[in-house]
């Protein structure tokens, strides 16, 4: 077991792998909420009940711990997983999401509300003195995450999509990043700071860095020379990005746009070109990490609909403004 944390810490992790779970669901369309579509077999709906059931239920073993009530007493569950799986499957989706958001807030609190000595203490339990509350603390925070990648790993899955509906999903985010620019000066674009420092362009470049990425992939897949990717691979996320969005410092905006099209229709062609075996392959895509085809262009471009959404507000706030379209004056005749 590793060496135990603070309650604030704990209380982070909890915060943050859940976070990292609802993330997941948000990927999810209302149709699928009570489709049994997830790899184990349960509907989104019966997952989120699930883990809401569990984070209560775990919550109520240590308190009852920390009142001395020894687990040996305590009141175990009726059902299994599968047979809650089952009767939770078309309980409302509102219903059960909202119990689970309460039920991970009253944990997050229990877990901050503690002290260092109740989590290093031995609690009794089935004739053993155990680590009951450490224990416990990382295995719900490792049980959201575990569950948020089961979501995940449907939400990027052949299954869902098939060959077509990817392409479709994929091309769309790109053409809603370039929709949120629409109108913009170019003056605006490259002087009203929307990200921190950087201006429309930059976001622009900061894409485009990205996009080309998924082209030296796509065009090697799924037998990638790991050298080809050390622009994008070499340095901490962020040296990374500083990096190559200042090399293109000297592409205007025409050029940044004819850019990103361009590598766009380049990675949908070497798309098309692969066979549906190839796109499902797992590969090796840097950083040791390894996915298929399909389940890193999701990533990417799920990437670029986080920054067509930050665009997207900046517009909504007046941050970014359009040029007025003058329409033509009536002459009298």
């Amino acid at each position: 077991m590793s060496e135990p944390l603070t309650p604030d810490q704990y209380a982070q992790h909890l915060t943050h792998s859940y976070r990292r779970f609802v993330e997941a669901l948000a990927l999810l369309e209302p149709a699928e909420y009570s489709a049994a579509c997830l790899p184990d077999g349960w509907s989104p709906t019966a997952t989120v009940a699930h883990v809401a059931f569990w984070d209560d239920y775990q919550r109520r073993r240590m308190e009852a711990a920390l009142g001395g009530e020894w687990a040996e007493k305590r009141e175990r569950p009726q059902t299994d997983n599968d047979e809650r799986a089952a009767t939770d499957a078309n309980r409302p989706w509102e219903e059960v999401l909202a119990e689970a958001d309460a039920n991970r807030q009253k944990l997050v609190d229990f877990a901050r509300g503690l002290t260092q000595a109740q989590i290093t203490a031995l609690y009794r339990e089935e004739g053993q003195d155990r680590l009951l509350l450490q224990q416990l603390l990382e295995q719900m925070a490792k049980h959201a995450r575990e569950h948020a990648q089961t979501v995940y790993t449907y939400c990027v899955s052949w299954q869902r999509w098939g060959r077509a509906g990817f392409r479709t999903f994929y091309a769309r985010q790109s053409w809603n990043f370039l929709d949120t620019i629409s109108g913009l000066p170019e003056q605006t674009c490259v002087s009203v700071p929307v990200m921190g420092a950087w201006c429309v362009r930059e976001m622009l470049a900061h894409v485009l860095v990205w996009d080309e990425y998924c082209y030296q992939l796509a065009k090697q897949w799924p037998t990638v020379d790991l050298t080809t990717l050390t622009p994008w691979t070499e340095g901490s996320i962020d040296e990374v990005n500083d990096r190559l969005v200042a090399e293109k410092a000297g592409m205007g905006m025409i050029d940044l746009l004819d850019a990103l099209v361009t590598v766009h229709r380049r990675i949908l062609r070497q798309y098309d070109r692969l066979s549906d075996e190839e796109i499902q392959t797992v590969g090796d895509y840097g950083w040791g990490q390894n996915d298929t085809l399909m389940g890193v262009l999701f990533f990417i471009s799920s990437h670029t609909a986080e920054h067509a959404a930050q665009l997207y507000e900046a517009r909504l706030e007046g941050i970014l403004v359009a040029e007025r379209t003058v329409a033509p004056q009536q002459v009298a005749m």
